[in-house]
């Protein structure tokens, strides 16, 4: 499990100490749960063998599997979520990423079995079994010791004390701390963290005046927040559709003479539509369900555990829940390509404000189990009516979502040698994509709804570079578009911007001002300073946790 997200390039970076780190917190685990199962087994050393392997080799298991769709270890928080599983894409991408490392889960329950039946059955005294945990506790100790070396040995640490006992309570205990996820359960292992999971999940975040009164007074400062423009009477619709994966690059790029986009830049040269390809995704593990909770309430998601699970039954002030209540809206539906329960969908929606839910369940298409972008944008088109105005509606894609061994649509890439195939293979599936969107453009222009419609075009996330052998060789960068925002593309911001600025964007757009307009900054003015600082997450995640918006009125 370690040696692979090591391998796989998924930790954030590594020091010095790291991995004698890792192969301490290996002999903790194992001899932690050793000592652990001799006691519940009446200290019988068979079982006791059997169990501690058996629940290794499973966890080891659905962390490797689970990181081929993620690129994280598994949270405690997703295992909720383990009924999106049956999704045909996540199954897809799971076992498409099968490599010769994933024999060890073949051969070791050969080896195991084959030193077990030499193992004699006997039943330990008492004082051999807590004498066992001299190994773990050792570990640890090697751990500290093995870092304090590293820090006091380098002069720039040396006497930065504050530090030193930052990570010495992220390797004891709080291994959540350093902003690290991953690195951090390569260093402390796994009976740690999910120790320290749970005792987080079964804690409750009973907000108090002082946190409420600092999270107002940085929400409530508009300065950077709003241009203070009137409503537009004419955009009576929104429509926000959310690509999978989808990246900067493709748009406006030619290989060989062949625009892979198409009609996407053809919307970059319309005067009606504002484009920025700069924009950083801010998603946690929680990936898509992450983007799609950003856009929605212009808040960061939780770093360590799977949002959705969090806010499911939250109050929150999300944007279809806000333009039904400041424009009218009175249908408010949403297009998934997965089933309703992948990733509590159906009951974030609820959190959401959204009304209607259209899901794998209620959307035609050759396979039922795998839906496919013609698939969903077709069913949207057909969705569209002027019996439902005014109305917002979200739409999200699927094609662009890994394994890229295999495109979508026509191979317009044909012949070309000089990119990677997987690459190829995406570059294939978005000009599929693009293709599907315009289509949807069709459909609204024919049912004369184009112009009375503010259309947003963002990616819930990047796509991962390394599965595009394209690592270093273009930018992680994804799109944004706003079409009908009556936007002064000469004086909105161009440069880099985030994910969690949309909300707030999008809310200026339509002159809607709020106490809350989320904590982003609106790309509309001609200067822009990063939203996502270190104090933007402590304010989500007091947020999150604490459910503040179930009190504010």
């Amino acid at each position: 499990m370690h040696y692979y997200m090591y391998r796989a390039g998924y930790l954030e970076w590594t020091f010095m100490y790291s991995i004698p780190a890792n192969i301490c917190s290996v002999f903790f685990d194992v001899f932690f749960l050793l000592v652990i199962f001799l006691l519940l087994s009446k200290r019988r050393l068979k079982p006791a063998l059997a169990f501690t392997y058996g629940l290794t080799l499973v966890w080891a298991f659905v962390n490797v599997f689970y990181a081929r769709f993620f690129y994280i270890y598994l949270p405690l928080s997703a295992i909720g979520q383990a009924g999106g599983l049956q999704d045909g894409t996540v199954m897809g991408t799971i076992f498409a990423g099968l490599e010769w490392c994933d024999l060890f889960f073949l051969l070791s329950p050969i080896l195991f079995v084959a030193l077990y039946r030499r193992t004699k059955k006997v039943q330990l005294p008492l004082r051999p079994v807590l004498n066992l945990l001299v190994v773990p506790i050792l570990s640890l100790l090697v751990t500290l010791l093995i870092y304090s070396v590293y820090h006091f040995a380098q002069s720039r640490y040396r006497n930065n004390w504050e530090l030193f006992s930052f990570r010495m309570q992220e390797l004891i205990f709080d291994v959540n701390k350093g902003g690290t996820p991953q690195l951090s359960r390569f260093q402390a292992g796994s009976v740690r963290v999910v120790a320290f999971e749970v005792y987080d999940m079964l804690s409750v975040l009973v907000l108090s005046p002082e946190q409420r009164h600092e999270i107002k007074t940085y929400y409530i400062d508009h300065s950077e927040r709003t241009t203070l423009r009137d409503q537009q009477e004419h955009v009576r619709n929104v429509v926000f559709i959310l690509l999978e994966s989808f990246l900067s690059a493709p748009i406006g790029l030619e290989v060989d003479g062949k625009e892979i986009t198409p009609f996407l830049n053809s919307l970059v040269q319309d005067s009606s539509v504002f484009y920025n390809g700069k924009m950083k995704a801010n998603i946690a593990c929680g990936e898509s369900g992450d983007g799609q909770f950003i856009y929605m309430n212009g808040i960061l998601p939780l770093r360590y555990k799977m949002t959705v699970g969090v806010v499911k039954d939250h109050t929150l002030p999300a944007l279809p829940r806000v333009i039904s209540h400041e424009m009218g809206v009175r249908h408010t539906e949403i297009i998934v390509p997965t089933r309703p329960n992948m990733w509590q969908q159906a009951d974030v929606n609820v959190a959401y404000g959204i009304g209607t839910m259209y899901s794998q369940d209620d959307i035609p298409g050759k396979d039922s189990s795998s839906l496919t972008d013609e698939d969903i944008f077709s069913f949207a088109a057909k969705t569209l009516s002027a019996s439902k105005k005014p109305f917002f509606e979200l739409i999200l894609s699927i094609s662009t979502h890994s394994p890229y061994d295999e495109h979508m649509g026509p191979d317009v890439l044909a012949g070309c040698t000089s990119l990677p195939v997987e690459y190829r293979n995406y570059l294939n599936t978005c000009h599929y994509t693009d293709q599907q969107l315009r289509i949807y453009f069709d459909a609204l222009k024919e049912k004369n709804l184009y112009d009375s419609t503010l259309i947003v075009i963002a990616a819930d996330h990047h796509a991962h570079l390394e599965r595009l052998n394209m690592g270093g060789r273009i930018s992680t960068h994804i799109p944004l578009f706003i079409v009908h925002g009556n936007i002064d593309k000469d004086s909105a911001w161009q440069g880099e911007f985030n994910q969690l600025d949309v909300y707030t964007t999008i809310l200026d757009v339509l002159g809607i001002n709020n106490d809350w307009l989320g904590l982003g900054h609106t790309i509309l003015l001609p200067y822009y300073h990063s939203s996502v600082t270190d104090r933007t997450y402590h304010i989500s995640e007091m947020i999150v946790e604490g459910n503040y918006f179930a009190d504010v009125q």
